[in-house]
């Protein structure tokens, strides 16, 4: 694998990941080798890391022709899929669920419902080629996906989580299950299908997403598994919630944030050295902020940075998203004051920088948005009002 993608590859043990096991491209995450994670302690993880290693081969084969996607959404995606499960939220903050809670709820579902959507169609291609391919896995393989779709059962049947979730999400993500169970089935002769207990329309969906798997299956064409992944989202109506792109044309089109990813990659680097009052200063800092609720001096430096960059177009607000950034890679401290290059001949407070902060990347890299860890949601909502009703 190494010698075929040019890149050296790190599998290590990671607790504190969301899945069993994960892959993190090179190229994506701008780092000089592949990564697989995985939990050790998970059933037969030896399948999932060997699973992910076949995903990266999918990739490099389809980057070889020119072909390779990469799954993308945006803030305004994520957005229409909240307007959308807007009943959902009310009824969490009728129930007096923590806002923050509700927030972190609904973006596991967004989340989750894209992972299923991307992976589904893939992974139904890598487990058909280990199956085939490498007969002495298959133990490791039974175990792992028979676990794997038993803490599925339990999502889709706890009725706790029915009850709460949006059913038309709780529906799409049952029929993308199936399919899984479908290959289970056909793999090694074991049907759990009707523990899912699925709806006629349910398994008749699943089905004929099956079916159309199997005319791609045995003669597999390099990205092929993308035309599965954008086929099944139409068909559920769920393609609004992201965008595939061409991976060479998205790099060379976004340079700014790739420039973006490489300074998270710093902010998260060892060599950055950060003294241990430092952290705890600004770690401290934000825990006051949530604390507190919305911060009165925040939302008015967001009010002025909101028509500081109000003339400005998206291309020439991201340089100076990106300086802010750079300049904050050891935290800001909110009792101290700060230059920026991009913005001469002004000196900034601790509180001001971080609207600035907040809102250059709220303006023009809404998609990294969430990265930056920012307490501020509120106070930004707040001060687009203000600003709004101020014009």
């Amino acid at each position: 694998m190494e010698s075929e993608c040019g890149k050296e590859i790190d599998i290590f043990k990671d607790t504190e990941i969301t899945t069993a096991a994960k892959i993190e491209f090179a190229e994506v995450y701008n780092r000089e080798k592949h990564t697989v994670r995985f939990k050790p302690d998970y059933p037969a993880v030896e399948h999932l890391i060997t699973h992910e290693l076949v995903h990266l081969d999918f990739v490099i084969k389809a980057r070889k022709e020119g072909l390779n996607k990469l799954f993308t959404s945006n803030s305004d995606q994520k957005t229409n899929f909240l307007k959308g499960i807007e009943p959902t939220i009310q009824k969490l903050r009728k129930m007096g669920v923590d806002e923050s809670d509700i927030t972190n709820y609904c973006n596991g579902m967004f989340t989750g419902i894209n992972l299923q959507v991307y992976n589904t169609p893939i992974d139904l291609f890598i487990e058909n080629f280990l199956f085939n391919e490498y007969p002495e896995l298959r133990p490791f393989q039974f175990i792992s996906l028979f676990n794997l779709l038993q803490e599925a059962m339990k999502t889709v049947n706890d009725k706790g989580i029915v009850e709460l979730s949006p059913k038309d999400i709780v529906s799409k993500n049952k029929i993308y299950i199936l399919v899984n169970a479908l290959q289970f089935k056909e793999l090694y002769g074991i049907d759990l299908i009707g523990d899912f207990n699925p709806t006629k329309f349910e398994l008749k969906q699943a089905k004929s997403f099956y079916d159309e798997f199997i005319e791609y299956r045995d003669d597999k064409q390099p990205a092929e598994e993308y035309e599965l992944v954008q086929h099944w989202a139409d068909d559920l109506n769920l393609s609004v919630n992201f965008k595939l792109v061409d991976e060479a044309e998205f790099h060379e089109e976004n340079s700014i944030e790739k420039s973006m990813m490489k300074t998270f990659e710093k902010l998260n680097s060892p060599t950055i050295k950060i003294s241990k009052d430092q952290e705890s200063e600004m770690r401290q800092f934000i825990a006051t902020q949530k604390a507190n609720g919305t911060n009165a001096d925040i939302v008015i430096f967001m009010v002025e940075a909101l028509k500081y960059f109000q003339s400005m177009t998206i291309e020439k607000i991201k340089p100076i998203a990106v300086e802010i950034a750079m300049k904050g890679a050891k935290g800001y401290d909110p009792l101290k004051h700060y230059s920026i290059d991009s913005i001469p001949n002004k000196i900034f407070s601790g509180y001001q920088i971080l609207s600035y902060y907040y809102v250059s990347f709220a303006l023009a890299l809404p998609d990294v948005l969430m990265e930056l860890n920012l307490p501020f949601h509120e106070e930004y909502l707040m001060a687009k009002g203000m600003k709004n009703g101020s014009n």
